[in-house]
């Protein structure tokens, strides 16, 4: 159908729905390739994302990784970028870039993944020996809901102990 009728309205979404079904099969190579197919119009976002998704389960991680920053330089504000922050962080974190991981971690604002990025970034910049930086990821979480968050809470453990160590004993007491 794609071939004989390109310009057909109903081309677009047969197109995606033969990605899903690709990726649904375990084919996540051919799903990756037809979401990049399929990645036009008003549904483009969303199909680069799933291929950004199919292209990290067919295995192909440098490719998921550049799938995902593309789509962030071409979607900065849409509402499913905070998603897209998170993969390209795990991606950049696999890759050992750590740097690049903390900073992408930290760029995630939505209240759902906010606590557990910011504990990622304070963890990886504790590792780059960064532990000013971390203690500010770290305090960032005193804002986050709710306040029985286990990321919430591992964060502010961690930046107690950053104070213990840097002999701030008063600074760790009221967290």
């Amino acid at each position: 159908m794609f071939a004989r009728f390109p310009k057909s309205p109903a081309a677009g979404p047969a197109k995606l729905r033969l990605a899903a079904a690709l990726y649904q099969a375990g084919d996540f190579e051919q799903s990756a390739r037809a979401y990049g197919a399929a990645a036009s119009g008003a549904g483009a976002a969303d199909a680069l994302l799933s291929r950004a998704l199919a292209l990290e389960k067919a295995g192909r991680d440098a490719e998921a990784l550049a799938a995902d920053e593309a789509w962030l330089k071409r979607f900065p504000k849409h509402p499913k970028a905070s998603l897209m922050w998170l993969m390209a962080a795990q991606a950049r974190e696999r890759a050992g870039r750590l740097s690049d991981a903390a900073d992408a971690y930290a760029r995630i604002r939505d209240d759902e993944h906010r606590p557990a990025a910011l504990f990622s970034a304070g963890r990886l910049r504790e590792k780059l020996k960064q532990t000013s930086v971390a203690a500010r990821d770290y305090e960032s979480l005193r804002a986050c809901r709710p306040a029985n968050n286990p990321s919430r809470l591992r964060g502010l453990l961690r930046l107690g102990l950053i104070h213990e160590v840097g002999n701030r004993p008063l600074k760790a007491m009221p967290l």
